[in-house]
């Protein structure tokens, strides 16, 4: 039998075989070269047509195209809300008069004697439109830290407040844009992927009066890793010696009763083990925003709840706590790690979760 697939020798031979030879493509005729136009402009006209009908279309296309503005801005050009307006004076011609430098340098003068933050913060502040003022209140912020803020006017005027989330550059030349802040009362938050200063910039455009309020709080970005229980239950920490000083403790041990649910901090996929120092453990592969591929690791179960390959999600029991491994001469503890790119401190991330403060 002939194979239905097989390509002749002569590709000629193919086409004079052929019984219904393939047409060829039939020309474009003027008269729909000319209803193309008029047919896309029919289309667009359906369209604006849809989108002044029906308010919640509208509202999603604003929405969406407001985003993308803001994140080639902010996130991808790293541009400051601030910056945008110096933009704008640029091309008014006042970016060079006395009261253009004035407000161009209210940062600067205001970064010299910054309002620290601890933990918690709550402000409720005025910008005078007679003054040219800004507002920076800086923090010092570790790696795996959730902050979150809520900034809101308290006034009715229709001056812009500029507002942004700074982080320093690591060799201390400057400030970039991570955020630009809304000031319409909703949370927002980041988890900070570097430890270093961090600052919140708040500026009125030129003339603007503004009353604000201005709340702000730290903590940890992830579940604590073991059911009913909390920092005081760490006993060892990370980076204390083992095995007389030849190595170091990549993770913290947090101590509880035999058998206690050991908890997934993100969702992600499992790959279990059962040999090594770490005894029965697991691998949890997840992403947590600003640390895709990180992995967590967790040491000394007593059992698994789950197999190995399984996709579980934040708040799954994988096991339960046990001293298995080189831990068998101490008490039951879960030996919980976190890696990328090399072992990382948790002791930041299982903070207690960041609370706003209330008036």
């Amino acid at each position: 039998m002939n194979d239905p697939y097989q390509v002749p020798d002569n590709p000629h031979a193919a086409d004079s075989a052929s019984v219904n030879p393939i047409k060829s493509e039939q020309p474009i005729t003027p008269r729909k070269r000319r209803l193309r136009p008029w047919l896309l402009l029919g289309l667009l006209v359906l369209l604006i047509g849809v989108l002044v009908v029906r308010d919640d279309w509208r509202q999603t296309a604003f929405n969406s195209s407001e985003r993308g503005a803001r994140y080639l801005a902010f996130e991808l050009l790293g541009w400051s809300p601030r910056d945008i307006f110096v933009w704008r004076l640029r091309m008014a011609g006042l970016l060079n008069s006395p009261l253009g430098q004035q407000w161009t340098g209210a940062v600067e003068r205001a970064s010299k004697q910054p309002v620290r933050v601890g933990s918690r913060y709550r402000t409720a502040n005025v910008f005078n439109a007679d003054q040219v003022n800004a507002h920076v209140y800086q923090m010092a912020l570790e790696q795996g830290t959730k902050l979150v803020w809520q900034l809101s006017r308290a006034d009715t005027a229709g001056s812009r407040l500029y507002a942004s989330l700074e982080q320093r550059h690591s060799d201390d030349q400057g400030w970039s844009t991570l955020a630009g802040l809304s000031a319409d009362g909703v949370m927002g938050s980041r988890v900070v992927s570097q430890t270093g200063e961090y600052r919140i910039v708040l500026q009125p455009e030129l003339f603007g009066q503004v009353e604000y309020i201005l709340a702000i709080a730290q903590g940890g970005s992830l579940p604590f890793p073991v059911a009913n229980a909390s920092q005081r239950d760490i006993g060892s920490r990370f980076g204390a010696p083992r095995d007389g000083g030849a190595r170091a403790h990549h993770g913290v041990d947090i101590f509880a009763k035999r058998g206690t649910a050991v908890i997934a901090v993100t969702d992600g996929r499992v790959r279990t083990g059962t040999g090594g120092i770490g005894g029965n453990h697991v691998w949890l592969s997840g992403t947590m925003l600003g640390f895709s591929g990180a992995r967590y690791y967790y040491a000394h179960l007593d059992s698994f709840a789950i197999e190995s390959g399984n996709k579980v999600n934040k708040g799954d029991i994988l096991g339960y706590v046990g001293n298995t491994g080189n831990a068998r001469t101490t008490p039951p503890h879960l030996h919980f790690g976190i890696y990328l790119s090399g072992p990382i401190d948790p002791a930041s991330f299982l903070k207690p979760a960041p609370v706003l403060p209330k008036p």
